[in-house]
């Protein structure tokens, strides 16, 4: 028998351990964030075992995340670059009134309608990328001010929207595979591009060095300007993308559509491992990012909280992550 068996004392080491998993917890964006779903999906199971872990609510949640996955997937690719685009939720919108537009009130087939919607994003996203690039102007500066513009434009070309979308342009947002609508797969597919496209490929790699230093990867021979210009139009082309979705999946294109998502796609990015400096973050950690907000608003839902409430909630985690962010920058300038 050993000596703590006999006085009842518990062996030190079990503290010290137990510190050092929470450390490592905390210390890991993407395992704190796998720890926090888990968490939250267990209370709101043992407390709402009806409402909340129902297939159709969980399916619901998935449907929620998939449209701000590839908006934060997006915005996870600007941030490493040191940027970041508070346009999204107007280029969501355009997108999704012009493809609307122009499979209902112009006439045209429904790929060429999709595609003019997705290429209204990717002109705005180019747009930005060479105010910020060529002129210099800053990037908070120049899509706000595009966000306005958008808006704008927007009102001019349907100010109430276009409603009752034809039947043959509803199967992008509207198609079942395997229990989920498509926007979950074009999701998948987003997600699956742009995680090998930053994990293996040179070109999409140097956004990392670009966000640590942009100075130093100029001197390296990294052609700067160029990947921030694309790292844009990528931006826009996944924002209207994810308008033109949305439109078919509500057979409506509605105006005031994305509003408020740029800021959720921030604070999804940076729960995901961003850093508004630049120079770190993962496209998996976008998507949990994404996945945890759906989560959290659909808490909010079952608890019938008011809509403002969601704002509110939305603030502080951006508040939170913020937070978070910065208490990793200090722990590594000690």
């Amino acid at each position: 028998m050993t000596a703590e068996q006999k006085t009842g004392k518990i062996p030190q080491k079990a503290g010290p351990a137990i510190m050092r998993v929470l450390k490592r917890i905390a210390g890991d964006r993407i395992l704190l964030l796998l720890c926090l779903l888990g968490l939250t999906i267990l209370v709101m199971s043992i407390l709402y075992p009806i409402s909340f872990p129902r297939v159709d609510n969980i399916v619901a949640v998935l449907l929620d995340s998939a449209q701000l996955t590839i908006l934060t997937a997006g915005m996870m690719c600007l941030l490493i670059s040191g940027v970041f685009d508070i346009s999204i939720g107007a280029t969501l919108a355009i997108g999704g009134i012009i493809a609307g537009t122009l499979v209902k009130i112009v006439g045209l087939p429904p790929l060429m309608a999709i595609f003019g919607g997705v290429l209204s994003g990717t002109a705005i996203g180019a747009v930005n990328g060479l105010v910020v690039t060529k002129i210099r102007v800053n990037a908070m500066i120049a899509t706000l001010a595009m966000q306005n513009i958008i808006r704008g434009v927007t009102l001019m070309i349907a100010p109430a929207g276009v409603a009752n979308l034809p039947e043959n342009f509803k199967p992008l947002g509207q198609t079942i595979i395997f229990g989920l609508q498509s926007p979950f797969w074009v999701m998948v597919i987003v997600v699956a591009i742009l995680w090998f496209l930053m994990g293996k490929t040179r070109y999409f790699r140097q956004l990392y060095y670009i966000g640590a230093n942009k100075k130093a990867a100029k001197l390296s021979g990294i052609k700067v300007e160029r990947s921030l210009l694309v790292n844009f139009i990528l931006m826009g082309t996944l924002a209207a993308l994810a308008g033109t979705v949305l439109a078919s999946r509500l057979s409506s294109a509605v105006v005031l559509a994305g509003t408020g998502t740029e800021m959720r796609a921030i604070a999804a990015a940076i729960l995901g491992g961003a850093s508004l400096t630049g120079g770190v973050g993962k496209i998996q950690g976008a998507f949990l990012g994404a996945l945890f907000m759906s989560v959290v608003q659909n808490v909010l839902i079952i608890l019938k909280l008011p809509v403002f409430y969601q704002n509110i909630i939305v603030g502080l985690i951006l508040i939170i992550a913020l937070g978070l962010d910065q208490l990793g920058k200090s722990k590594d300038a000690q």
